[in-house]
């Protein structure tokens, strides 16, 4: 007779709860965020914001608290079986209030009875119970925090807020501030059109356009909420934004998850950027021959290391604008291009290959703001030309020493990056980068 294995459910100690609260959420504006997010969940198209110096009031007009024991609940995904847009899904939302403050108070009116009932660290009071408009006149919910955490400069609130729900306000929401309206923000044209479709039927809507100063970045929502901005190609002349509810939002809603729809995503969101114009960067031999060297030593590591990605190095489509043609004219280039011909790369389509996905090296002029190399996933690595550091990198000076030593440190973060995500605790990821430097050092056989 087989043995039974029994199975014993996860119990949540109580030190887990300060953990979620705190550390989930890296800004108190994601509480600000959640708390609205959970006012249009209720079906609210009002969410009225009071801050002062000692209190947060949150009130919204929306279905109310409808099962005390439930609202206490998290971790469970019961709101994504409703019909609509349902920006939360396991209820960790209310529990980002205690960044703003050390007690929360709830009061709110389901239109069949009215309840009360304070939220801490510590847990949750029992609910004082009464008729529908005893804690709360109209039918809603009221969020009071107190003991606040530190000073809100409302000012930066409304400014995340026209960010976070720009899409919500045009289409109608209202979020006041102290009486004064939060109003949409936007550099672009809010209209919507559908802009490609997914496998299963997965609609990506939104507004890309050509803007002559466009950086080739979009911003992303899901359920029409801002979730991140994404670099798409950096190279092209374009801006906009797009929607996409079959994406997964990271638990604290400023990422998205890299699942198997977000590359897709991603993948044909290059192709439909393909469209507009690119910039005239200037690719010399320096530039080609150094990319070539780094994508030797990052093919070799992440070989070594077993990592699932094949780097490629296709010069045609990661030279930008009429570059390449003027290039050709240099008999040295034309050595370059035909020694890489002769490499087996794949092209650079972000194109399966047994398993694998091809890498790309791009170069945009991205100014400052950006980092001189760095990696954008699931499959591009960008050459900022641009950036003082990068120039820095690669400017012709024997007394600086070798080029691809100065691009080291960029390209031991990009290797890590590409082998372990964004998972690793910053003490992990600063270990893994020295070890990934040791090995291009080993490689090159400096140690």
């Amino acid at each position: 007779m087989a043995t039974q294995t029994s199975i014993y459910p996860h119990e949540v100690g109580r030190d887990l709860i300060p953990e979620l609260a705190t550390r989930v959420y890296s800004s108190q504006l994601d509480s600000f965020r959640e708390a609205i997010s959970n006012a249009f969940d209720e079906g609210s198209k009002q969410v009225a914001l009071a801050i002062t110096k000692d209190r947060i009031v949150i009130e919204d007009w929306g279905g109310g608290i409808k099962d005390y024991d439930e609202f206490r609940k998290f971790g469970q995904a019961s709101k994504k079986s409703r019909k609509g847009e349902i920006i939360g899904e396991k209820g960790l939302g209310k529990l980002s209030l205690l960044n703003l403050g050390r007690t929360v108070r709830f009061e709110t009116n389901n239109s069949s009875i009215g309840m009360r009932f304070y939220m801490t660290l510590a847990g949750f009071t029992k609910p004082e119970y009464g008729k529908a408009g005893s804690f709360l006149s109209h039918r809603g919910t009221k969020i009071t925090v107190t003991k606040l955490a530190n000073t809100v400069d409302t000012s930066e609130v409304a400014s995340y807020l026209r960010k976070a729900f720009g899409l919500r306000l045009v289409r109608g929401a209202d979020i006041t501030i102290n009486g004064e309206p939060v109003k949409p923000r936007f550099a672009f044209d809010p209209k919507e059109t559908l802009l490609f479709r997914l496998k299963h039927n997965i609609d990506v809507t939104g507004n890309v356009r050509f803007s002559e100063g466009g950086k080739g970045a979009v911003d992303v929502y899901i359920d029409h909420v801002f979730v991140t901005s994404l670099e798409v190609d950096m190279r092209r002349k374009f801006e906009g934004w797009v929607n996409c509810n079959d994406l997964t939002p990271e638990t604290s809603r400023n990422n998205i998850i890299q699942n198997k729809v977000y590359k897709e995503f991603i993948i044909q969101l290059r192709q439909y950027a393909l469209r507009f114009p690119l910039r005239d960067i200037i690719i010399d031999e320096q530039k080609l021959m150094l990319s070539r060297e780094l994508n030797t030593m990052l093919r070799s590591y992440l070989k070594d290391m077993k990592v699932n990605i094949r780097s490629g190095f296709n010069i045609k489509s990661s030279s930008g604008g009429r570059s390449v043609a003027e290039l050709k004219k240099s008999k040295a280039v034309k050595e370059t291009l035909e020694q890489t011909r002769q490499q087996p790369l794949e092209k650079t389509s972000s194109k399966k290959i047994d398993g694998t996905i091809n890498v790309r090296w791009e170069y945009a002029d991205l100014g400052n703001e950006k980092e001189p190399i760095y990696f954008v996933p699931p499959n591009t690595i960008y050459c900022n030309t641009s950036s003082d550091l990068y120039r820095f990198a690669v400017a012709k000076n024997r007394y600086y020493g070798l080029t691809w030593i100065r691009v080291l440190p960029y390209l031991s973060r990009i290797a890590v990056i590409m082998s372990n995500g964004s998972s690793l605790r910053p003490e992990e990821f600063n270990l893994k980068v020295d070890q990934a430097t040791r090995y291009f050092l080993k490689q090159k056989k400096i140690i």
